[in-house]
């Protein structure tokens, strides 16, 4: 039986105030195994950093405990933990007037002697690390004068020297550009298969998540945290129950958020070229159309024929050479 790398025991997060102790979520029983990469997910405000910042032992928890590899984290010392667990946080840095490899140089803290001096190895790792988060670029330029995104790149580059078999990412994906969370995530996925690391990393960013993650512990202050595969909560409905709006709904075919629709009438599409039908679908849902409903019920069809769209509308057919022509047409007309 695989040992959990990181194990909640009747854990219950949240803050004290005035003596006075405000619990976030209902008791938590989890298990961590070793080498996955797990999404944390919920709404604002339900506890994901507070969850994190509990399992690194910067925060106490109200009751109940952490354990990190069959130990009680209260019972290991900080450079202990600091052995085990990297942290990133959404916090500004402190370090704004560093250098960026003196930044990442900390990282290698746990493992260095009372002089602090940086060994080959340390050098090595440094390197290794600023590579792996392609800001080798950035060698010699102080904090202060990066963007949002390097800065982080920055910090998850520092979390990487540190060498611990645990990562815990808070936000790692904040401010980034959609190529720069790509490739991120890709190298949280080499890291745990690869060198067999442990990431837990919360985000807002739900399609990456779905695509990436091989776990998910979605958050719900009324259900505590529901573990499981994402296709699976996606299949048992949970995310459209905690994520869908009255705008707003989970398209569990598609696998993103589109307008709910009350107020037009279903259209169909059938266009047979896979790449023009998925991309004309995307425009009509943007415009607040529902496209292939279920139903009988169609104000209208749209296909293609000879280089040109064709809106078949209650006998009629017109003809467009244009998507932008058909959608100011069907925006107007419907």
């Amino acid at each position: 039986m695989t040992q959990a790398v990181i194990e909640l025991k009747n854990l219950e997060i949240g803050y004290t105030s005035n003596k006075r102790k405000t619990a976030l979520l209902p008791l938590l029983n989890l298990c961590l195994n070793k080498a996955l990469l797990v999404a944390l997910i919920g709404s604002n405000g339900v506890g994901k950093s507070t969850l994190l910042r509990t399992i690194s032992g910067l925060q106490v928890p109200l009751n109940g405990e952490v354990f990190i590899k069959g130990k009680p984290a209260k019972m290991l010392s900080r450079a202990a933990l600091a052995r085990l667990i990297s942290l990133v946080l959404t916090d500004q840095p402190d370090e704004f007037y560093l250098k960026t490899e003196d930044v990442i140089a900390a990282g290698r803290y746990p493992y260095s002697n009372f002089w602090a001096r940086l060994t080959a190895k340390d050098n090595e790792v440094i390197h290794q690390s600023m590579e792996d988060t392609g800001i080798t670029h950035l060698k010699g330029r102080q904090l202060i004068h990066l963007s949002d995104g390097e800065r982080q790149k920055v910090m998850i580059a520092k979390a990487l020297a540190q060498d611990t078999p645990i990562i815990l990412l808070d936000e790692p994906t904040a401010f980034l550009d959609y190529p720069s969370k790509i490739e991120l995530m890709r190298l949280l996925q080499q890291l745990v298969h690869d060198q067999q690391k442990t990431i837990l990393f919360s985000s807002h960013d739900l399609d990456l998540v779905l695509r990436s993650s091989d776990r998910v512990w979605l958050m719900a202050k009324s259900k505590g945290i529901i573990d499981d595969l994402p296709e699976q909560l996606v299949m048992d409905g949970h995310i459209n129950a905690f994520f869908d709006t009255s705008s707003l709904s989970f398209d569990t075919l598609q696998g993103y958020f589109k307008p709910v629709s009350s107020e037009k009438l279903p259209l169909r599409n059938r266009i047979s070229d896979p790449l023009l039908s998925k991309w004309v679908t995307n425009a009509l849902v943007r415009k607040g159309f529902e496209v292939n409903k279920k139903s009988d019920n169609y104000s209208g069809q749209i296909s293609f024929e000879a280089e040109r769209f064709v809106w078949e509308f209650k006998g009629e057919i017109r003809y467009f050479n244009a998507l932008t022509e058909l959608l100011d047409h069907l925006t107007n007309k419907l």
